[in-house]
């Protein structure tokens, strides 16, 4: 299923473009342009080994924190034994940046008005890591989340690099014979590393933050080398959606990924798998995480879908 929302974007949308147009490092492949992005990408290393502050201001309720499973997780909204839902969120980033404010505020309105139990682990990133250090970790919460509630209760939920991480992992899942989620929400997925589909190139005119070369780069490191960029658990626009959870996901048509998120709604449509694609016109990656109307409209869809 394909729904378009049409509507001119709002003013606080175009502001918001031009925000991140003036901010964004679009810049051509040079020798020198790539130097600073490999050495930008190494600096990482050491803010990401670094904890991370407790979310509790940001999602307005107490968050519990431990690091049971070999990485930090931030849980709030428990309610025990209410048979809640669990959502779980796994943020963008490009595999490489620590979590937003926007990224917890999201969530914890989602949450809050599903209902359910948040579940935000702060999973390894490049350089240091890889999805071969990332998906054991998440298979070791997601267990015992299963063991406490039931993978029927429980979304795995992302954006960006994130709704990539959550579709991979449903696919690791498959592999090993466990049982998949509940549903998988992906927000603005990046589903493909390679980041080079076709007619990408005329939506890299519009996008006004994601750079292609650049995300090429740290796909890359994400997947552990280029010839294991086309593996089902970092590109799962590769991997056969019929084996994992029911899919929904939303996207913009001002981003480099749209192309990308047709190409899997039309093999997913040749497969005869049943999803949900919702795409909003004008809007850029990951907008449902930004203070604009567009997103409380995302938000609500999202909301009323976790609710069914």
């Amino acid at each position: 299923m394909l729904k378009t929302y049409r509507a001119a974007p709002s003013l606080r949308s175009h502001a918001l473009n031009a925000l991140l147009k003036l901010t964004s490092k679009q810049t051509p492949r040079t020798q020198a342009t790539e130097a600073r992005c490999r050495a930008y990408i190494d600096g990482m290393a050491k803010t990401n080994s670094q904890p991370y502050p407790s979310p509790t201001k940001l999602v307005g309720c107490p968050v519990e924190e431990d690091s049971a499973c070999g990485m930090q997780t931030f849980t709030w909204g428990r309610r025990p034994g209410s048979g809640q839902q669990v959502l779980v969120y796994l943020h963008g980033g490009a595999y490489m940046n620590p979590p937003s404010p926007l990224h917890f505020k999201m969530a914890a309105r989602i949450a809050r008005e599903v209902g359910a139990m948040a579940v935000f682990p702060i999973y390894p990133k490049i350089p240091a890591h890889g999805w071969a250090d990332t998906c054991p970790r998440l298979l070791a919460l997601y267990q015992s989340l299963c063991a406490e509630h039931g993978a029927d209760r429980i979304t795995l939920m992302g954006d960006s690099s994130g709704g990539g991480l959550a579709l991979g992992f449903a696919h690791y899942l498959a592999d090993r014979g466990l049982p998949q989620p509940r549903q998988l929400m992906l927000i603005c997925p990046w589903l493909d590393l390679h980041t080079d589909g076709e007619g990408m190139a005329a939506y890299e005119k519009t996008d006004p933050a994601l750079s292609p070369w650049r995300l090429r780069i740290m796909g890359e490191l994400w997947a552990g080398g280029r010839d294991e960029m086309s593996s089902p658990y970092v590109s799962p626009l590769f991997g056969d959606a019929a084996r994992v959870a029911p899919i929904t996901l939303l996207t913009g048509t001002r981003e480099v990924l749209y192309p990308d998120a047709l190409k899997f709604h039309r093999a997913l449509e040749r497969q005869g798998v049943a999803h949900r694609l919702y795409v909003f016109e004008g809007m850029s990656h990951a907008f449902p995480a930004f203070p604009i109307p567009e997103a409380r409209i995302a938000q609500d869809l999202m909301i009323h879908l976790l609710k069914e």
